[in-house]
């Protein structure tokens, strides 16, 4: 029996663009220990948003956990807004929150929203790629996100400027486009996809795809644009090419390599991971079609070879995400039979424009 030839191995991608550099931690450490959090609170934005409730206003400082606080409190016990030192396992939600301008100063809004009513506000201001301001109202308080942007706006502001960043200031270890990818990431590993040439014929796309996404993107980028949107950016990352958004509300992954399986093995699907198993073609390219378990994912994976058990492949994942701004995350949220349909144009389209030809 012959022994089946060796499949070939590219060399692992590496981001290429120069990470932007973070402020001293030390001195961000000693300007925030020195600051009087409690200026923070203005009282004349309180009296602006007070009403006809006179009873007397205190702001109480405390520190939690090695972090500094301070709490505006009514009649010594209604809390009614707090603002305290962010550390640095909270810097992920600087990726969920809205950008949002503080009179000059960048910040990140977060509305919670439960059983169909606002239930929450926080606004962060950033200070270092890792440290954070957060403004919060209290429990005791309409949870308007209005009412906390006017604190927020006057707290901000009596921040020293050193420690603030202006509106598009880069505050976050994430370079360009790569600052809208929905990952946990501090953005080490992705690089905002640049221009690449798609060579001709499957085999060659294939093996340069996966020595370099930024090939998968060029593979994706015309189709994506003119299927779901030109707000989709492509971005670079070790094995994948991404296709994200500003607001979060969607996120495509793309990819044309021959590293990864043969389409057939999600088609089997031994372990029964998937379901909703469909075997389709694409512009006469085999290929299967399914879904997560819980309908979060939706994921198209075609053979350029005319062989489901060849290996290498041409991928598309699509799956919704939280909303920027909005901690509402509905969890009977699916992908929708819009995108669902989208996807399916957006495959056809690859395979019609690269992948059309003999083999």
């Amino acid at each position: 029996m012959d022994t089946p030839p060796p499949r070939p191995q590219f060399p692992k991608w590496h981001p290429k663009q120069q990470r932007p550099a973070d402020r001293d931690e030390q001195v961000v450490d000693a300007a925030l220990a020195a600051f009087d959090f409690c200026r923070l609170i203005d009282q004349a934005a309180y009296d602006r948003r007070k009403g006809g409730d006179n009873r007397p206003v205190t702001r109480e400082p405390e520190v939690k956990d090695g972090k500094k606080w301070c709490t505006l409190y009514r009649d010594g016990y209604e809390d009614l807004v707090y603002v305290h030192d962010v550390d640095p396992s909270h810097a992920w939600l600087r990726n969920d929150g809205t950008v949002v301008d503080l009179a000059g100063v960048k910040a990140y809004q977060v509305e919670t929203r439960r059983d169909g009513g606002v239930s929450g506000c926080a606004i962060t201001v950033p200070v270092s790629f890792q440290r954070a301001v957060k403004f919060e109202l209290g429990m005791s308080r309409s949870k308007d996100c209005e009412l906390l942007r006017d604190f927020a706006t006057v707290g901000a502001a009596k921040l020293p400027r050193d420690l603030v960043y202006p509106p598009d200031g880069q505050d976050n270890g994430r370079v360009g486009a790569c600052a809208n990818w929905v990952s946990t990431t501090k953005g080490e590993n992705c690089d905002p996809a640049v221009e690449a040439q798609v060579p001709a014929g499957a085999e060659l796309i294939l093996a340069a795809g996966a020595a370099d996404p930024n090939v998968e993107c060029a593979v994706f980028r015309d189709a994506v644009k003119k299927t779901f949107g030109p707000e989709f950016e492509p971005i670079a990352t070790p094995g994948s090419c991404y296709f994200v958004e500003r607001r979060h509300r969607l996120q495509i992954e793309a990819g044309a390599t021959a590293n990864g399986g043969a389409p057939g093995e999600w088609l089997a699907d031994p372990n029964k991971t998937y379901k909703d198993h469909h075997q389709t073609s694409f512009s006469g390219n085999p290929g299967v079609t399914f879904r997560s378990t819980d309908d979060r994912e939706f994921s198209l994976y075609v053979s350029p070879l005319g062989n489901l058990d060849s290996p290498g492949h041409v991928r598309l994942k699509i799956a919704p995400q939280q909303e920027r701004g909005i901690d509402d995350w509905d969890r009977s949220k699916t992908v929708s039979a819009v995108d669902v349909a989208r996807a399916h144009a957006v495959m056809e389209l690859v395979m019609a424009t690269h992948f059309r030809m003999a083999r």
